[in-house]
């Protein structure tokens, strides 16, 4: 998803001089080696797990040893062809990789210029300040459309790992949310058990309040587990519901079932932890008829806060491979550059004129089973933020949030967790809304024009806007001798 960037960087570090060596990994190059290492052409590439296999290379590097014995790596070999080498063995301890060090990329600052709505569930506090941890690799399922960069086998750290982690970094920073960003956080329940019980242990020696969200498989969970989530502190579940159809779910290899769907989410409702999940359409299997399942449970259950969207067919994927084999996607290059967000039919048996009602069924849907807050009042603060005051449509308790950063008062579309009900809802300007009901009706005239318009307007108006709020402003130094690009969205980097 990130392949322009990355671009742009390595194309920028290829004009240097002397040009310094490059070395690329991550998802992306995992993902298409060849490709990326013949596109973006760096002196090496790092497939899979990248922490041993650097180390490694530089070893080898600096010794001048033998670089067909470093595993994991990709370069041009004597002949000028691209070579990969063996691959190189998961981490089996990874209890072993050091804490990640944030301290080279400024983070206290970046902290200090969080917002509640940055990003999903940050909006628990005024001022967020949010530490990612990893206490689990990989995931043991195949789903058609997940990639796995560092491969599928799934480890877990110690608890005395996690812990002596947290201790240091969440007294250091001040933090208040603990984002767990595991793949799958847990598939121990004992495991799960001692966790919860060190966290809550933890969490109460602490000077302030601190929550912590994670993300889970719907058949892991139970009102047991739950309610010894919620009394360790959990605020939020991100759960992978992907279809409410048996058959579209048979085949993404989800093995799971809409009853359990069913289940998890009323459980989690039910402890007031906030649910984060998504409904996509658009698997090779799916049908209108398969398509109606979902969106009629999504109907019925849109209190929920459930997001809708579409199956993106990422590289690596099995859903990737079978569009390469069937044509759909016919250009890999073309197709990371300039298609990776692009929404298209991928099913194997409906039509392109399906497709688009569908698409439009499915925006429809989100647009209009919404739940919106009633703005009490907004106000527009000194530092260019937004304090509002909002009446949760579910609940009907007046929360205020300070500290928003919306783009202007007169169009915005932002949600937010309600902190009494821990329910999702909506917070739109009147200008959006009504501009979105144009474009409904605008699709009531001329059928299928709203697809056109959101997949080939829609990027550029959000590249223009993205321009907009890149503007800077230049300030002259004390010196007068040079001028200074400040960033004016917010203050943040």
């Amino acid at each position: 998803m990130s392949f322009k960037q990355i671009k742009k960087v390595v194309d920028v570090i290829h004009k240097c001089e002397p040009r310094p060596g490059i070395i690329l990994g991550g998802g992306l190059i995992s993902s298409e080696p060849e490709l990326m290492f013949n596109v973006l052409r760096p002196d090496y590439i790092v497939v899979g797990e990248g922490e041993k296999t650097i180390v490694d290379l530089l070893e080898c590097l600096g010794n001048k040893g033998d670089i067909k014995q470093v595993a994991g790596i990709g370069y041009q070999d004597s002949e000028g062809k691209f070579t990969c080498n063996q691959p190189q063995v998961p981490i089996k301890d990874i209890d072993s990789i050091p804490w990640p060090d944030f301290e080279a990329f400024g983070y206290e600052e970046y902290l200090d210029n969080m917002h509640p709505d940055d990003s999903i569930g940050y909006e628990l506090f005024d001022h967020p300040r949010a530490y990612p941890i990893i206490c689990s690799r990989s995931c043991p399922f195949l789903c058609t459309f997940c990639f796995h960069p560092i491969g599928n086998r799934y480890r877990q750290r110690s608890l005395d790992s996690i812990f002596q982690e947290l201790e240091v970094m969440v007294k250091r920073y001040k933090i208040n949310i603990i984002g767990i960003y595991d793949e799958l956080f847990t598939r121990n329940r004992k495991w799960l058990s001692e966790f919860c019980q060190r966290m809550e242990d933890f969490l109460k020696d602490l000077p302030w309040e601190c929550k912590w969200g994670c993300q889970m498989r719907v058949d892991d969970v139970d009102d047991e587990v739950l309610k010894m989530m919620k009394r360790a502190g959990c605020y939020l579940i991100s759960y992978g519901f992907e279809s409410y159809s048996p058959a579209v779910l048979n085949s993404m290899k989800k093995h799971i079932t809409p009853d359990q769907i069913d289940r998890a989410i009323k459980a989690t409702m039910e402890n007031k932890i906030s649910i984060h999940g998504n409904f996509i359409f658009g698997d090779v299997a799916e049908t209108m008829e398969t398509a109606k399942e979902t969106l009629d449970y999504f109907r019925q259950n849109y209190q929920t806060g459930i997001f809708l969207g579409f199956i993106n067919p990422y590289p690596g994927t099995e859903i990737y491979q079978r569009c390469l084999d069937r044509g759909v996607i016919k250009n890999k290059l073309d197709f990371i550059e300039n298609h990776i967000f692009d929404v298209f039919n991928m099913t194997e048996t409906m039509t392109d004129k399906q497709f688009r009602k569908l698409w439009f069924d499915v925006f429809y849907a989100s647009y209009k089973h919404r739940a919106y807050a009633r703005c009490c009042s907004l106000t527009r603060t000194d530092r260019g933020t937004f304090d509002v005051r909002l009446k949760c449509p579910h609940c009907n308790e007046a929360i205020e949030y300070k500290n928003l950063l919306m783009p202007s008062t007169s169009y915005f579309r932002v949600f937010l967790y309600c902190r009494n009900c821990s329910r999702r809802f909506y917070y739109a300007s009147g200008m959006s809304r009504f501009l979105v009901d144009i474009l409904l009706f605008l699709n009531m005239i001329l059928p299928g024009s709203m697809y056109y318009i959101t997949n080939r307007i829609k990027p550029f108006v959000k590249k223009l806007l993205s321009m907009r709020r890149r503007s800077t402003d230049m300030v002259k130094n004390d010196d007068n001798r040079h001028l200074t690009c400040r960033a004016t969205n917010g203050g943040r980097k």
